[in-house]
């Protein structure tokens, strides 16, 4: 599967949230009912245009476009922008909430709030936030404290025209103040700068000239200093955030390094590079240490306040705990994977994929599609097939060489618990695995009950709800994505860890399982919950079902599966409400197939099911169309990616007619048979895939169809004279 990627979730949640407004309009009746909310807006009252802004907020995220269209054509986005000039905090709060939230619910409104000009309002902003900054360090200092509301403001972003406005000094300065500022700002500073500084060159060039900017933020990020007023897990957020700041340019300030040393006798001096190797662990240690506590501290907080600010504040905090997986998943892909090809002292095993077959003109493959498809059995006179390669190669060849691997997995062994791949195995993975597990709060059925909201609560707590529901989805969403990366670097560099550590292989197995039967067991029913919640079951359900795939994958399907574990990943791939959940189940039951000796009956289940409903039952269906256009349209790209993962893994699985299970599984259950009756319609079908829209899945469904005949060759040649 190759190197895991860079984790970027760019759909992190608002850094900030504007307070709830008692009396918001949660819905409109009609027409007539917008045009007096945007009068409210500019009304003389101050406490009326909170109100309207807050109706705003509420309405343009309601789940009726209608309402939204109804908003949007009474010219409501220029009546928020001008509301960010307003005098009263309050008021520019809550337009900017309303603005995120119109985002948020319309990604197409962004361009419109662009054109409108919200960013001249936005730098108007800066000179009066600088002011009330100084004002509260001011205050701070003389043991006064301001009005809560004039420590409050956020406000949304774009590349081109937040570079033009110079804001980068502006936000490093809050890391500056840390103890005089409320924790909440400086952590609002910081995301936006880490937000800012991801993926825009030009934004990290203009940190990294900043004087003093990357020292600054490199003591914050290392410091164990505890501040007055500021709790440690308030201090740990901007650690990390710092952190991520200092992640994010450090291939500017290498390039910039290697500039300056390049005639240098031994290269870049260990003392400029020492601090930005030692920052990835401090950061690591400061995820884990802080993380798991904070999510377990955020339940507590639900389950004995079910007050909204609460949830609000446990949606703020769980943002920051995304964001640390985001850092911790970035830094292992990057670092531990450097040291896991370094750890590894033999070349990288040859590609195990099974591309068995050449380039044919169209022509060629019809003719010969039509033989297979036409062939009645597996008796036909091909050349008797011949396994040179076991010539001369005897047990004690075997017993070598797994002597040789078994030292070199100990001495990789030895490196890892030094490294950051250590660190990340016995640190974070024990965070991740606590945070990968639902809590009450992580399902919408479980959460409604835990917080106490009836069936006939109002709109705006529902939501609330369902908004934690999502954000906890969400974060163990990423924290299952920082632990496959973990997965995904080993068995790309060091597969052999996993045979010397078949506990732990065992252990996270049983992990996963246990997340998935909490998710879709039977005793969950998610057929009968709402469509929201078996969404969220979903969101979740998918990453723990990709870590499955890639453990099973790395060990050669050799997992403690059970016959009932088998039958619910089959349940999931036919409940999949997507193609990608559906490959990644195929994957798993695919990988446990390969099992052998002793696993014949789970073999037969998988490989039948395999056969019958991923390959063949949409192969012929879609065969049956004979050029029927609406009848072909049916079956889209996305239908196409398990028949080709599944096909795939049977080349793999019955590779070999000395596997206990090919005889009395391949061969009894005339396998080979129903293989050449499906190669006219894989043709039709790789050839349904237009390559100017996907080029990746048109090739791979050539190479599977190109692959089926040369497997069928392959099987009857393998099987003449026994």
């Amino acid at each position: 599967m190759g190197r895991a990627p860079k984790r970027t979730f760019k759909d992190r949640s608002s850094p900030l949230s504007a307070r709830a407004v008692e009396g918001a309009a949660t819905r409109v009746e009609s027409k007539e009912e917008v045009p007096a909310l945007l009068k409210k807006l500019v009304s003389s009252d101050a406490n009326d245009r909170v109100w309207a802004a807050a109706s705003a907020s509420n309405l343009l995220m309601s789940d009726d476009p209608q309402v939204r269209r109804m908003l949007l054509s009474n010219n409501i986005i220029a009546a928020l922008i001008e509301r960010l000039s307003d005098s009263v905090p309050d008021v520019v709060i809550q337009a900017t909430g309303a603005l995120h939230n119109l985002v948020a619910a319309d990604q197409g409104a962004a361009e419109e709030i662009t054109r409108k000009n919200i960013f001249a309002a936005i730098q108007s902003l800066i000179p009066r936030l600088a002011k009330s900054i100084d004002d509260i360090i001011k205050d701070n200092e003389d043991g006064k404290k301001l009005d809560s509301n004039d420590r409050k403001a956020t406000v949304p972003s774009s590349l081109k025209q937040i570079n033009d406005m110079a804001l980068i000094p502006f936000l490093v300065s809050f890391f500056n103040v840390i103890g005089k500022l409320p924790p909440s700002l400086i952590q609002t500073a910081g995301q936006f700068l880490y937000t800012l500084a991801d993926d825009n060159v030009h934004a990290k060039r203009a940190l990294v000239a900043q004087p003093n900017a990357i020292q600054n933020l490199m003591k914050v990020a290392t410091t164990q200093q505890s501040f007055e007023l500021v709790s440690n897990e308030d201090v740990a957020v901007i650690r990390i955030l710092a952190g991520g700041i200092l992640c994010n340019v450090k291939f500017v300030i290498f390039a910039q390094l290697e500039k300056t040393y390049q005639y240098r006798p031994g290269g870049i001096p260990a003392d400029e590079t020492k601090p930005w190797d030692d920052l990835s662990r401090t950061l690591l240690q400061a995820i884990s240490t802080s993380r798991a506590e904070a999510v377990a501290n955020g339940t507590e907080t639900v389950s004995s306040t079910k007050q909204e600010s609460e949830l609000d504040q446990l949606n703020t905090r769980m943002s920051y705990v995304q964001l640390a997986l985001e850092l911790a998943a970035n830094i292992f892909t990057e670092e531990g994977a450097t040291e896991a090809d370094e750890a590894a002292n033999t070349p990288k095993a040859a590609d195990e994929d099974h591309e068995m077959a050449g380039d044919n003109d169209d022509e060629e493959e019809h003719d010969a599609d039509e033989e297979y498809a036409s062939a009645a059995s597996g008796d036909e006179n091909d050349s008797d097939f011949e396994d040179e390669d076991q010539n001369d190669f005897d047990e004690d060849d075997m017993e070598e060489l797994l002597a040789d691997e078994r030292t070199i997995a100990k001495e990789a062994d030895e490196t890892i618990q030094h490294s950051i791949l250590g660190m990340f195995l016995n640190v974070i993975v024990p965070s991740l695995r606590l945070l990968a597990e639902p809590t009450k709060m992580s399902t919408l059925e479980t959460a409604i009950k835990e917080c106490s909201v009836s069936e006939t609560a109002d709109e705006a707590s529902l939501k609330m709800i369902i908004s934690v529901s999502e954000t906890f989805a969400t974060l163990h969403e990423r924290a299952l994505g920082c632990f496959n990366n973990f997965l995904l670097v080993i068995e790309d560099s060091l597969k052999s860890w996993f045979r010397l550590h078949s506990d732990n292989v065992a252990a996270w197995w049983g992990f996963l399982i246990a997340v998935a039967d909490h998710l879709f067991g039977v005793e969950s029913a998610p057929a009968e919950h709402s469509a929201t919640d078996q969404r969220l079951r979903f969101v979740i359900l998918e990453p723990v079902v990709g870590c499955m795939w890639t453990l099973a994958r790395s060990v050669g399907g050799n997992v403690p599966v059970t016959p009932e574990q088998i039958e619910g990943l089959i349940h999931v791939c036919e409940a999949a409400p997507s193609a990608e959940i559906r490959v990644k189940a195929v994957g798993v039951i695919g990988n446990v197939a390969r099992r052998q000796p002793g696993h014949i009956d789970a073999n037969k289940r998988i490989g039948n099911y395999l056969l019958e409903h991923i390959i063949s039952k949409p192969l012929l269906a879609f065969a049956s169309s004979n050029g029927n256009r609406e009848a072909s349209s049916l079956l889209t790209d996305s239908d196409v990616e398990p028949i080709v993962e599944a096909l795939d893994l049977f080349y793999d699985i019955y590779s070999d007619a000395d596997y206990d299970y090919d005889g009395p599984v391949f061969v009894t259950g005339d396998f080979l048979s129903k293989l050449r009756q499906m190669c006219v319609p894989m043709r039709k079908l790789s050839k349904s895939v237009d390559r100017r829209k996907n080029r990746s899945l048109r090739d791979r469904s050539d190479l599977a169809h190109e692959n089926l005949r040369a497997f069928i060759d392959y099987k009857t040649s393998e099987r003449k004279g026994r």
